[in-house]
């Protein structure tokens, strides 16, 4: 996807009719609850968001995903966007989303354009309601990964990712439900990305394919 597609993506994260639990639903492993479900549940989830980061590389929009070292509770070893929990001191998600970024690669907000969001949703795992959110960064950002909740950044052709519509499965080991379970997922250069951040790209996509 070339940059000039960049319009067309504000364009489509401002529609009000977004595909969240029909496209999240594509690449479930299992059935469960929708945020507004959750949210009534006792305790209630915790709420995090996330940030898709878009950039030029090679005149060609990327964007970029994090792999979380493992052994660090049950999202350990996984790919995903940026992101965390939402702390008392942020004003609201999308703080959460910025703050994290730069906690966790180091890109400051001032670098960033919004350009939308994505919808809600529940993780069961970690008992979380996720915001993702969606920024453009007009260069290849420089990073400075924390070593202690990345151990590796991988850019990727958003082009290439909007065309993986052969759904691909493997059995993954789930550790919060100790038992494997046959997933969904999309190859990143050899590596499987699977569950939530699955879940928000298959809506990108479905929303930008529109």
């Amino acid at each position: 996807m070339e940059i000039s597609s960049l319009d067309l993506i504000r364009e489509k994260l401002s529609s009000s009719e977004k595909p969240g639990e029909e496209a999240h639903r594509l690449m479930m492993s299992y059935n469960r609850a929708v945020a507004s479900e959750a949210r009534s549940f006792d305790p209630p989830p915790k709420e995090s968001a996330v940030m898709m980061i878009l950039h030029p590389r090679d005149n060609e929009l990327h964007t970029l995903f994090i792999l979380r070292p493992e052994n660090q509770g049950v999202h350990s070893g996984q790919i995903s966007f940026p992101g965390g929990k939402k702390e008392l001191t942020d004003d609201n998600l999308l703080h959460t989303a910025f703050r994290e970024t730069y906690e966790e690669i180091g890109i400051e907000q001032s670098k960033l354009e919004y350009l939308g969001s994505l919808s809600e949703l529940y993780i069961p795992p970690s008992n979380f309601i996720v915001q993702p959110f969606v920024a453009y960064c007009n260069h290849e950002p420089e990073l400075t990964p924390s070593a202690d909740e990345v151990s590796e950044v991988i850019h990727y052709p958003l082009g290439q990712l909007l065309t993986q519509n052969e759904l691909q499965k493997k059995k993954i080991y789930l550790q919060k439900f100790d038992l494997h379970l046959e997933v969904p997922y999309f190859d990143v250069f050899g590596k499987t990305l699977w569950g939530a951040t699955a879940m928000m790209v298959a809506e990108f996509k479905m929303l930008i394919q529109k």
